[in-house]
């Protein structure tokens, strides 16, 4: 750096100045990143390397000397009476230990640390007045955030009402799980819609909705660590954490008071490693200066606090090279590109191939057969090229056709307006078929065991089947043209078929596969109607007049309903012996329960069960009249765990909710 001139930096610092202004734009007002976060922060730390060099060229419309994103015009102003200040970053062990040098130095002493997980979130603050929650907001610039309330409404692990009346604040992360952000990206994809890059932008996007209603189906949790205004007998940050759980604010319960660089080295190290097995995505740890008062005494920069720092984890990523793009049709006819490459080891798993979503990404992102890439996992879960390594391009590498007919039935595809995905409109197309079928009999669905896609597509393949009314008619002499079916196997698969003939018909209306409507809407439905008769009758206004049923999921559905091929089609299944009523038993029918140890009792479950799948569990302990809730809090009646529980685990050990073991658990519900 030495050796660049004033004017050589001066272009310098306005080519980066622009460069990142356009990036965090992207990142924290539209919600939609255009880089990686390890590109972001080497051309900040560049900035910030040629303004320290230069200080002539500091000024206040650095990046540098900004915190947070712009606000976005359509929501309303809060101004943060206490700025909600941004963290400072390092990358290195050695950096970390120039800080708690620099901390020392400024104290005279050495200091502990609360040492904590770094959420990959977005900063949200909780006002409270007299135990009621008045305010929610995001962070924005520091100085002037984003009016959020209807929306932190809807998010169920922040309470509403505090047991204690507090006039307060507190601040931390609001975030998407793991499970949530693939399912989430999963139903985007199949509608054609873009998905989100990372659990971060997906929880921003969320949050940050004109219409709550979105927000509420979008499963947001938060961590709060943070409180503005602790009540006087609180002295330092693992105290505030202990009172804030009391109070029924999601904390995370992994952080420790830890004395020594080492011993925070070693936590470090611990979570480098666990963090890929925790259900909520991490970039970093941040340290904070245990001691209240401390933090006082050390103040703050302009942006950052001088009292805590974010350890930034290095990214992870593997270099690959790309052999063939391989494009697939969706249950809607949304056809999608997905690269297949020499497989690596990403985040504890084995990786050979990474959707690209779409033919604009494809194109985008300009990935062509023989590229070398770098792969990374978005949120610890999805495989996602990050760039092409330009420098290993083979010569001969030619921009990568975007197809115009149907891999499938060859039809001619379509770009639906607003939408960024290629969809085959053919109706007959058997992979759409082969989706419906296989969707249909998957187990949050109408649960026919043995049937999976294979199966599905042997069926298809030898002209058994062309709707998943056809599967009903199946018969011994059918399934024996298929590979390897003998009698066990065929006998096997017809009870399946036959016992499935008695779900309750929540399970048939998920099968069905309608838009937007997933298995708990479905539930809901049918709870709310009864019968497939007078779902397939209700007006859209009845549908949407169900609690957590928007607009968007009942003209879904009395649009589906609407169709001649379907009323057809829920004939033939009815006519072929398939139950059409409601059977089960929602928190309004549980008055006709008998009583039982989980009758009208808040349950939660977490860690990995060894005798049921969540689902199945869950669902059990709803038949017998339980609220199965994903949150715990101080109205939790029991949690029931299983292998690796986690947070969940602690949070109720904490507020002293029963635990029960799946064994113990089960024991009661026989």
């Amino acid at each position: 750096m030495a050796d660049l001139t004033l004017d050589e930096a001066r272009k310098e610092v306005a080519a980066l100045r622009d460069k990142l202004d356009d990036w965090a734009n992207a990142y924290y007002t539209n919600d939609t990143p255009e880089v990686e976060d390890n590109v972001y922060d080497k051309n900040y730390n560049r900035l910030v390397e040629l303004e320290q060099e230069f200080p002539q060229l500091v000024s206040q419309d650095s990046i540098t000397q900004k915190v947070g994103g712009q606000i976005d015009n359509q929501f309303a102003k809060v101004n943060h009476e206490i700025p909600m200040l941004s963290m400072g970053d390092v990358f290195s062990k050695e950096e970390l230990q120039q800080f708690d040098d620099r901390v020392q130095k400024q104290i005279g002493h050495e200091v502990a640390y609360n040492v904590e997980l770094k959420i990959d979130g977005l900063s949200i603050a909780l006002e409270y007045t007299n135990g009621k929650l008045t305010r929610a907001s995001t962070r924005g610039n520091g100085q002037v955030g984003e009016d959020v309330t209807p929306n932190a409404r809807y998010i169920a692990d922040i309470p509403q009402t505090l047991p204690e009346k507090l006039t307060t604040e507190v601040r931390g992360e609001c975030y998407m799980g793991k499970e949530p952000f693939a399912k989430l990206n999963a139903e985007r994809d199949e509608k054609g819609e873009t998905t989100f890059a990372n659990p971060r932008n997906a929880a921003a996007g969320s949050l940050r909705q004109l219409d709550a209603s979105i927000t509420k189906h979008r499963h947001l949790s938060t961590f709060i660590y943070t409180w503005v205004n602790p009540p006087a007998e609180i002295t330092s940050q693992h105290q505030a954490i202990e009172k804030m759980t009391q109070l029924g604010f999601h904390t995370n319960q992994t952080g420790r008071r830890i004395a020594k660089m080492a011993d925070i080295f070693a936590f470090i190290d611990e979570y480098t490693a666990k963090r890929n097995s925790l259900d909520y995505g991490i970039d970093g740890i941040v340290l904070k200066v245990d001691d209240l008062d401390l933090q006082q005494e050390l103040g703050n920069t302009v942006k950052v606090p001088r009292w805590e720092i974010a350890y930034k984890f290095p990214p992870e990523e593997q270099e690959t090279v790309v052999h063939e793009i391989k494009w697939t049709v969706g249950r809607t006819g949304v056809v999608t590109p997905t690269a297949i490459m020499d497989p690596v080891q990403l985040a504890g798993t084995t990786v050979s191939h990474a959707v690209l979503h779409n033919a604009d990404l494809l194109q985008q992102k300009d990935v062509r057969i023989g590229d070398t890439v770098m792969l990374h996992k978005a949120g610890d879960i999805i495989p996602e090229i990050s760039e092409v390594v330009l420098a290993k391009r083979p010569k001969d590498a030619q921009p990568y056709p975007i197809p115009t007919t149907c891999p499938s039935c060859g039809e001619k595809l379509i770009h639906l307006k607003d939408e960024v995905a290629l969809r085959c409109v053919n109706p007959s197309c058997p992979a759409q078929i082969e989706e419906g079928i296989t969707h249909f009999a998957s187990r949050p669905a109408m649960n026919i065991d043995g049937l999976g896609p294979k199966i599905v597509r042997q069926l298809i393949k030898n002209d058994l089947v062309h709707n998943v009314a056809d599967l009903y008619h199946l018969n011994a002499s059918d399934l024996a043209k298929l590979d390897h079916f003998k009698d066990k196997s065929i006998s096997n698969l017809l009870n399946a078929i036959n016992n499935s003939k008695r779900n309750s018909v929540e399970l048939l209306l998920t099968g069905l596969g309608i838009d937007h409507v997933g298995a708990k809407a479905a539930r809901l439905i049918a709870q709310k109607f009864k019968n497939m008769a007078k779902i397939m009758a209700a007006d859209v206004q009845d549908v949407a007049a169900i609690d957590t049923i928007g607009m968007t999921i009942a003209e879904s559905l009395t649009t589906y309903f609407a169709q001649d091929e379907v009323v057809e089609l829920v004939n033939e299944l009815k006519n072929s012996g398939l139950n059409m009523d409601y059977l089960g038993a929602g928190p309004e029918e549980t008055e006709s329960i008998p009583d039982n140890y989980f009758k009208d009792k808040t349950v939660v479950l977490t860690g990995t069960l060894a005798h049921y799948t969540r689902s199945e569990f869950t669902k059990k302990l709803q038949s017998l009249g339980a609220k199965v809730t994903s949150s715990v809090s101080g109205k939790t009646d029991y949690v029931i765990y299983g292998q690796d529980a986690g947070s969940k685990y602690s949070k109720a050990q904490k507020l002293g909710v029963p635990l029960l073991t799946e064994e113990e658990a089960i024991a009661q519900v026989k």
